[in-house]
């Protein structure tokens, strides 16, 4: 049987997510392509391959580029 845990997304709520889940599942469970995002917590940018934490508070950011 799979446990979740529920992690905050600012502006987004709470979500669960399986235990053991990385940033780059949040980021796709939210429909977010993973090259066009940046996930900070505390105010610090996360890698993808993080493993998420119980209660943890996400901020996905959008990256803009352009010339």
């Amino acid at each position: 049987m799979t446990e979740y845990m529920k992690v905050k997304i600012e502006n987004k709520g709470e979500i669960e997510v399986p235990e053991g889940s990385k940033v780059s599942n949040v980021v796709e469970k939210l429909d977010h392509h993973l090259d066009s995002v940046v996930v900070l917590s505390k105010g610090k940018p996360l890698p993808i391959d993080e493993e998420i934490e119980e209660g943890m508070q996400l901020k996905i950011v959008p990256v803009v580029s352009g010339g």
